[in-house]
């Protein structure tokens, strides 16, 4: 089987190299169609072991005109690949990969599958771009598959933007939940369950790019105002890359004798940061997914997220921990409360639940979608 993905991302992370990986272990064959605006920078692309077509398709002030852009990107990649050798097509954005691949179905009759994603196409496109409504819409209608990475996502959607019962449903019979996957390391060596050591301060850890997005200063408010309630000692460990300097030396100050911050380190090194730890918090006030939790429950650390994104909904609340408001400090400390209540018991099941991040696994469903799929087309 041929499979073309068309991913706007992908050499600009390592996350869907995993899946190519398994999916060429099954027999399947992967493409990846990446185009970029002439003034990407080459150093910002890894180098993939795949055949990825990654050729200047626009210029950075071209995406302001969706139409234009989208018009450039589709006629790149018929230059660069012959259409018509693939048997499926997989997009990895609704908007910005699905529109390429829906108008390769009309002129191709080629199937696709189409991913949505909370913070690019849920809150970038639905929510901000009301113009290009109808066209997601149309890639949704005319998609075999569609994939969301959490049930949140879904329900977002398909509460806010999809108004008509009827494609409601037909978007809830042809959706199915698949989550990214995190890298082998953390499954090969995994964590043991943890306890709370009375005598120490809790070790709290957030890993992400330090910026306001990721919402540090939250973090920060609502371990003090946690500290103020319990009497307990705490400290906050930041690991990441400083995106937003003035957010990270707002953190310095406010967070002064409570915070460090390290800068990224490779997947091993973070290993045993993690567990070094005890609890992992980011209430950001986006998130795309956000990988980097069932990463921190891979060394049985109970996870503090988002209410109402990416990682919200993967499990019931108070199972490997818990939602918070973003916007709400109080609210995120007093669900740290309920976390250092039950620790024992949310650290076992971070380590039992992890599992279903694993790439082995996730692969799979995806090649159980690429074939009924081609067969049913036939």
């Amino acid at each position: 089987m041929q499979v073309l993905h068309i991913n706007s991302n992908y050499l600009t992370s390592k996350l869907h190299e995993n899946l190519l990986d398994h999916l060429e272990n099954e027999n399947i064959h992967n493409t990846v169609y990446m185009p970029i605006k002439e003034e990407t920078q080459e150093n910002f692309l890894y180098e993939s072991k795949y055949e990825v077509y990654h050729p200047i398709a626009f210029k950075n002030i071209d995406k302001f005109i969706f139409t234009y852009k989208q018009r450039k990107i589709y006629q790149k990649l018929k230059q660069t690949v012959n259409p018509a050798q693939y048997d499926i097509i997989h997009a990895h954005t609704l908007f910005t990969d699905g529109n390429v691949a829906y108008r390769l179905n009309k002129e191709y009759g080629i199937p696709y599958i189409v991913a949505v994603r909370g913070f690019t196409d849920i809150d970038g496109f639905f929510k901000k771009r009301i113009n290009l409504r109808k066209r997601g819409r149309q890639i949704l209608k005319h998609a075999d598959k569609i994939i969301f990475l959490s049930e949140t996502n879904r329900q977002e959607l398909l509460s806010k933007y999809i108004k008509n019962e009827t494609f409601k449903k037909e978007i809830m019979e042809k959706s199915i939940i698949i989550p990214n996957g995190i890298n082998a390391e953390y499954f090969e060596n995994k964590g043991q369950p943890k306890k709370l050591d009375p005598s120490k301060p809790i070790r709290f850890i957030q890993v992400g790019q330090i910026r306001k997005r990721k919402n540090g200063l939250g973090s920060i408010q609502a371990i003090k105002l946690f500290m103020e309630k319990t009497g307990i000692e705490a400290q906050l460990l930041f690991v990441g890359k400083i995106v937003e300097k003035d957010y990270a030396e707002q953190i310095n100050k406010k967070g002064q004798g409570l915070v460090t911050i390290h800068s990224p380190v490779e997947v091993n090194e973070l290993i045993s940061i993690y567990r070094e730890n005890d609890i992992f918090i980011m209430p950001s006030f986006s998130e795309t997914f956000g990988l980097v939790y069932p990463e921190a429950m891979s060394q049985g650390l109970p996870v503090l997220y988002t209410k109402g994104q990416g990682f919200d909904g993967q499990y019931e609340d108070g199972y490997v921990g818990y939602p918070a408001c973003a916007d709400d400090p109080k609210d995120i400390a007093e669900k740290i409360q309920w976390i250092v209540k039950d620790y024992k018991e949310l650290s076992e099941n971070a380590l039992e639940a992890y599992d279903k991040f694993n790439w082995e696994i996730l692969s799979e469903n995806y090649k159980e979608i690429y074939l009924n799929i081609v067969d049913i087309s036939k």
